[in-house]
C-alpha cells in the first residue's frame, strides 16, 4: 500500500510538472504597450499572438477594457484557478478594482488586441 501511495504521489507530479513545462514552453509573456498617462488615467494596450500571455498583474484600480480584436482567452487566477472565454471584438467591460492577482493568455487562433483604461481615484 505504501508503494502505491508513494507511486502515484511520484505520477501525479510528474504528470503536474509535465503539464506546466508544457504551458510554460508553449507561452511568451508579454508586456502591455503604456499609451497614456495622466493625474487621472492610465491607458495601455495588450496584443497577444496566439500562445502569449501576460506577467502577473493585479487590478488595484477600476478599469474599462474594450477589445479590438477578439480571441479565446484563459484566465489564470493566482489560486490556480483558471476558466476560458471568448472575448469578442466590440467587446466592453468594466471591471472594478478589487486587489485581484491574475494572468491570462491567448489560447485561441487569432491575435487578441485590447485597450485597458485604469480610473485613478
Amino acid at each position: 500500500m505504501k508503494r502505491f501511495l508513494a507511486g502515484l504521489i511520484v505520477g501525479l507530479s510528474l504528470s503536474g510538472l509535465s503539464l506546466l513545462a508544457q504551458h510554460l514552453a508553449s507561452e511568451k509573456v508579454v508586456e502591455p504597450q503604456p499609451i497614456f498617462e495622466n493625474q487621472k488615467v492610465k491607458i495601455h494596450r495588450w496584443v497577444l499572438k496566439p500562445g502569449e500571455g501576460t506577467p502577473p498583474h493585479t487590478h488595484t484600480l477600476d478599469h474599462i477594457s474594450v477589445i479590438l480584436q477578439g480571441s479565446l482567452v484563459k484566465d489564470m487566477a493566482e489560486d490556480g484557478t483558471s476558466k476560458t472565454v471568448e472575448e469578442k471584438s466590440g467587446q466592453v467591460a468594466y471591471i472594478p478594482g478589487t486587489g485581484r492577482t491574475h494572468s491570462f493568455a491567448n489560447v485561441g487562433s487569432t491575435t487578441l488586441e485590447s485597450i485597458a483604461i485604469e480610473i485613478k481615484q
